[in-house]
């Protein structure tokens, strides 16, 4: 692989964390490639070679099974054809010399090698008539099983009441002869005991029938009592709990996999005895029945193991082969991410893995240039958004339309390096009015001063709402050419300055030597229009609020004098008038009204210093809460007859925001005792009681009913808005006919 590197940028496009998680992905595809193909390779091997040691398993078992079921069937054919050995031998007694009682033991003697346990006589009824050895305790008795009389010859299973201290197995003969269908029956018996069993014939015999190593075989009666077995101690043991012998006395031949009297695995085969009620069982250690199939085993379980890893190998390498291109295209692809544009990698594999590594060298190639541009693109775009938060900056510190339009001017000159401008305000949709300029002489100023649109580049750029570009040797032939000639200017830029789809100005820009307007230049223009042009709305706005508002508050102000102050002159004038003929006709009433006159003027210049003070909320602040108290009482005498009778300690200072709610709440209490309470006497109590402030007003007036306040009447509603602004209580006390009592009090914890 040969690579190729442009150098690397100080800028990433992506965070670290997604570098991360892009390397992190790498070898997964190897995995999934392991995983889709291996795996279920190495799954089918070795489900194939589970199921084919299964099967070898089975067969193996089944073959042991069936050569042991049929050894069994052989065995105990074979002991059958044993046991006719010792029937035909009684039955040759019989026939040489017609056996008699009184001869059975001569008869016994001769042949002890085949009946070590003697010999007996039955007659007809099954009663023992003789026996050899002589044993007379016996004779006279019906001992025996009834199976062993009848007219065939049988097979007893161990007996144990027959001889004292001796278990014998007994076979019987039927006795014939031509007076009598049936004489009785001659018995031989055989000595079934575990320290006779190495010298009897008959045991000796059933050995030579046991062939095999490794091999057991054993014989059990009817009763699942061990006649013969290999280990004689169990010559006699009950082993019919053992699986074999169960299906042996049940008269079933075949063959199983059991366990043994010691717990270990055996292949069990059983079968009858023909011609018998006992079973015979062979048993063969599962181990050693595996033995030979071991080697194969192991076999089977290398050429599994190779199954797997072969294919492994091969899928690793083949994965390798495939991915290690996969993996040089993902680096390439990281240092990219990481801002290392123009990578380019080399692989050769005629295959699509070529072809994208060539697309993939083009896209690089491609990507780096486009880098390049694109961040020049930003540097300007930066620039511009910079240019305009300076504008937007500078126009937004005032809102002074002169101010605001100069700022922009000056900063879109410096932004554009632009030497010379002028910022117009449009006059009543039809005439431009000069408000700021830079770069024009005196005498060109002068004399567009005020423009028409119709002689102007502005109408067009009003009309469009878009940046208008011009040479002022395309204008018409006329005054306004001949000054911007004479300028020296020789382009003309127009950006109209909008706010809510109205034109509101505009700004003009000139050059001296003609020069070219990018797309991004026209943006920027027409961006700093909008934000410049919403910067004189505002200005516009302000400057009718504060227009509108003048006006207000010289109707409000118009309105109070004509409230208060002037009613007052009025009255003291009348007053004034008639005084010195009621002086001249009664003293006492002139010198009376001289007081009401006195009132009046005082009232009046109490009502004057309050209004004062609105026009100036400083002198509010300034102004101690007793003498604002001191003077509505005196503005109230002046515009009420009513006695006003005041009663103030002293206070601590109060913060300013108490101080202005404690003043106005006790103004609005005095205007409604004069609008409404046609009160004589008010009463107003300031003082401090432990750490609370307490205002109290009450008057004897008329008073009301509460909750029966008038509507439209919002004195009582200010009270205790104002009151709530501080966190004070205040109670509202009154009735009809008896006054109306205000108290606000104001803790200072609170």
């Amino acid at each position: 692989m040969a690579e190729s590197r442009t150098p690397a940028r100080n800028r990433s496009i992506v965070t670290p964390e997604a570098a991360s998680f892009v390397g992190s992905e790498r070898g997964r595809i190897r995995t999934k490639i392991v995983a889709w193909f291996l795996i279920p390779s190495a799954v089918i091997s070795i489900a194939v070679g589970l199921l084919a040691f299964y099967a070898y398993r089975r067969v193996t078992e089944d073959l042991v099974l069936t050569r042991n079921r049929d050894r069994a069937l052989l065995l105990a054919n074979q002991l059958s054809a044993e046991l006719t050995r010792y029937t035909t031998g009684l039955a040759t007694l019989d026939s040489a010399g017609r056996v008699q009682p009184e001869s059975l033991v001569e008869t016994w003697h001769n042949n002890t090698l085949l009946f070590d346990g003697g010999l007996l006589m039955l007659n007809a009824t099954g009663q023992i008539v003789a026996t050899a050895p002589h044993r007379p305790e016996l004779v006279g008795q019906y001992a025996l099983d009834p199976l062993l009389t009848g007219d065939e010859r049988r097979y007893s299973n161990i007996i144990s009441d027959l001889i004292p201290d001796t278990e014998v197995i007994a076979l019987s003969w039927p006795l014939y002869d031509s007076e009598a269908p049936s004489r009785g029956t001659l018995i031989g018996l055989l000595r079934a005991q575990r320290d006779v069993a190495r010298g009897s014939t008959f045991y000796q015999r059933i050995w030579g029938l046991y062939i095999g190593r490794g091999e057991m075989a054993f014989i059990c009666d009817g009763n699942g009592r061990v006649i013969f077995h290999p280990d004689t101690f169990l010559i006699g043991e009950d082993l019919s709990n053992l699986e074999g012998v169960q299906y042996a006395l049940r008269g079933e031949s075949g063959a199983i996999r059991t366990l043994d009297l010691e717990g270990r695995t055996v292949v069990a085969g059983f079968a009858p005895v023909p011609g018998t009620a006992w079973g015979l069982v062979t048993e063969e250690g599962w181990a050693a029945v595996t033995r030979a199939s071991r080697p194969y085993t192991r076999f089977l379980l290398i050429l599994l193991a190779l199954g797997v890893i072969v294919p492994a190998i091969v899928a690793a390498f083949g994965t390798r082969r495939i991915t290690g291109p996969l993996t040089r295209l993902t680096e390439a692809t990281e240092r990219i991410a990481a801002g290392d544009f123009g990578q380019t990698i080399d692989i050769q594999t005629g295959d699509e893995l070529e072809s994208l590594a060539q697309r993939f060298n083009i896209m690089s190639m491609e990507l780096a240039a486009s880098y390049s541009t694109l961040e020049q693109r930003v540097k300007e775009r930066t620039g511009e958004l910079a240019a305009l938060n300076d504008i937007s900056a500078v126009v937004s510190r005032s809102l002074e339309l002169d101010d605001v339009l100069e700022a922009a001017l000056s900063k879109t000159l410096d932004v554009l390096n632009i030497e010379a401008g002028a910022a117009f305000r449009v006059e009543k949709q039809s005439a431009l009015l000069l408000m700021a300029h830079k770069g024009l002489s005196a005498q060109f100023v002068q004399e567009v001063h005020q423009l028409s649109l119709s002689d102007s580049l502005a109408g067009e750029t009003m009309a469009t709402e878009a940046p208008a570009l011009r040479l002022v040797a395309d204008y018409p032939t006329g005054r306004l050419r001949s000054l911007l000639e004479k300028e020296g200017l020789q382009m003309i830029i127009s950006v109209p300055l909008t706010a809510k789809g109205t034109v509101l100005g505009v700004l003009n820009l000139a050059t001296h030597t003609p020069r070219t307007i990018t797309p991004e230049e026209r943006s920027l223009l027409s961006a700093i229009g909008q934000q410049t042009g919403m910067a004189v709305d505002n200005a516009r706005l302000y400057e009718q609020a504060r227009t509108s508002a003048a006006e207000e508050e010289r109707i409000r102000l118009a309105r109070e004098l004509h409230d208060a102050v002037s009613q007052t002159l009025f009255a003291a004038r009348l007053i004034s008038d008639v005084l010195p003929r009621l002086w001249a006709r009664d003293p006492e009433e002139g010198e009376r009204r001289l007081e009401d006159l006195k009132r009046l003027t005082r009232g009046a210049m109490a009502e004057m210093r309050t209004l004062l003070i609105e026009l100036r909320p400083s002198a509010l602040l300034n102004s101690e809460l007793p003498d604002l108290l001191h003077q509505l009482a005196e503005a109230m005498m002046g515009k009420a007859q009513a006695e006003v009778s005041l009663d103030i300690g002293a206070i601590p200072p109060l913060p300013a925001e108490i101080k202005v709610a404690f003043y106005r709440i006790a103004q609005e209490a005095m205007n409604n005792i004069v609008k409404h309470a046609q009160a004589n006497h008010v009463k107003l109590h300031l003082g401090q009681e432990e750490t609370a402030i307490r205002l109290h007003i009450s008057d004897d007036g008329c008073g009301f009913e509460p909750g029966e306040s008038p509507a439209g009447h919002f004195g009582l509603i200010n009270i205790r808005e104002r009151a709530r602004g501080i966190g004070a209580h205040v109670a509202i006390e009154s009735a009809s006919g008896q006054g109306t009592r205000v108290t606000v009090v104001w803790r200072q914890n609170e």
